[in-house]
């Protein structure tokens, strides 16, 4: 009962469904295993549906407990649970339940079918309830967060948005066979609950790209095979705003490490703000999703660009400047322009930071660290939003390619990090 004396169905906190961790060890999944979770989950959605309906039968008012990521606390990540009730209290509150119910009850179906849902079509197939996109991506998460589940285990996922590339083979419970190694512009990742072994005998390592374009020059060139550390795999969520990572991939990349605890999983971003968050993201996890046990993953590791290599690199050019070319073509050469970074004749890709960075480095610096605050990582990420903020640069990942051959820069300081001890 709640506190007006209504009935509430939702399921208490002890009996959340918790998601057992299947045979992600590159073997096929136990299918006795598998089935028993997702059979313990829709026992859950089947009680708290006749629930409902019970309710509904006796003409009655619904009250179900409800979590939403809204209401998750920064520092522990604990969420206050919220009565929603129907009819409601307002056209919002009585909207509101029949799109989670709608959802619940799509979930459901797809869990016993066996199929799997993406959160776009379930949009698209019922616009006259949900206004928009957000709503349903909200509240699909919302309700894996009640449910005490990750999002994929509602079999309800987005629309594939990340890339690999390498020479790895991914099996799937359908019997498909994904290689990873074909063409040249990379494989959608598929999605973690629907792979029942991974083939990993030819990876060494394994990078992370932020950008689409480095991601496309690395697979064109095929970098994963010709490696001088060996053979790798290279992956991206470019095909999201700002390559932030979605829920995807980082769900992929929590799988490979959870088979293969000593496969080194390297993230090469931008020297700016957004570049330093999207690390966070893959390590840490988000903000909005902190609840998701794939959030977080110890595997990751930030190869760069770092506040180090740009000021080693501005270093250099000072120590040896290159040679400026002749009057012939009146004009200096790209690299001799920027023989300091610290000069106001700096240009992109390396350039001063704009007052709207600066102010993203201290919301970061002020609200977004403060989950794992104690972490080793977060206090060296720390580090580097202050050094950013005092050397006022930021520099973008083509920088590598202007300062020399980026795969040539890949492959030495991989194999400083695979000598070291040391995770940063």
């Amino acid at each position: 009962m709640d506190d007006n004396g209504q009935q509430s169905v939702a399921p208490a906190h002890t009996h959340r469904v918790r998601r057992e961790r299947d045979g992600w060890d590159g073997q096929p999944t136990s299918p006795s295993r598998a089935s028993t979770a997702t059979g313990a989950l829709i026992t859950c959605m089947e009680s708290l549906l006749e629930s409902i309906l019970d309710r509904l039968s006796e003409g009655k008012e619904i009250s179900i407990s409800w979590e939403s990521r809204r209401s998750l606390h920064s520092r522990n990540g604990e969420s206050r649970r919220q009565e929603l009730r129907f009819p409601g209290r307002s056209l919002s509150e009585g909207q509101k339940f029949a799109r989670i119910l709608l959802i619940l009850q799509l979930s459901h179906d797809a869990l016993v079918s066996g199929t799997i849902l993406t959160k776009r079509n379930i949009f698209y197939q019922h616009q006259d309830l949900f206004d928009n996109q957000r709503v349903v991506d909200e509240l699909v998460d919302d309700l894996a967060l009640t449910l005490g589940v990750n999002r994929d285990d509602l079999n309800i996922v987005a629309s594939a948005k990340g890339l690999v590339h390498g020479p790895m083979t991914i099996r799937l419970h359908d019997g498909t066979a994904i290689d990873a190694s074909l063409g040249d512009t990379g494989t959608p990742i598929p999605v973690a609950r629907s792979i029942s072994a991974v083939d990993y005998s030819s990876i060494r390592w394994v990078l992370v790209v932020e950008k689409d374009a480095i991601f496309r020059t690395l697979s064109s060139s095929q970098f994963w095979r010709t490696s001088t550390v060996g053979p790798g795999l290279i992956i991206t969520a470019s095909l999201l705003a700002k390559g932030y990572p979605d829920l995807t991939t980082r769900s992929f990349l929590h799988l490979i490490h959870e088979q293969r605890l000593e496969m080194p999983i390297f993230v090469l971003t931008d020297f700016d703000p957004d570049g330093v968050n999207i690390f966070r993201c893959y390590r840490f996890g988000s903000d909005a999703l902190a609840h998701e046990s794939t959030a977080y993953n110890p595997g990751v590791r930030w190869l760069g660009v770092r506040a180090r290599h740009v000021h080693d690199f501005d270093t250099a050019l000072k120590n040896h400047p290159p040679p400026i070319e002749g009057p012939s073509n009146g004009s200096q050469s790209s690299a001799s322009s920027r023989a300091s970074i610290a000069s106001t004749t700096s240009r992109d890709p390396i350039c001063r930071l704009t007052s709207r960075d600066r102010k993203a480095v201290k919301w970061t610096l002020e609200k977004a660290f403060v989950r794992y605050s104690e972490d080793p990582e977060m206090v060296w990420l720390r580090r580097e939003l202050q050094v950013m903020l005092m050397m006022g640069i930021k520099a973008e990942i083509q920088w590598l390619d202007d300062a020399g051959n980026i795969t040539e820069w890949l492959d030495r300081n991989i194999a400083v990090i695979l000598s070291s001890d040391s995770p940063f």
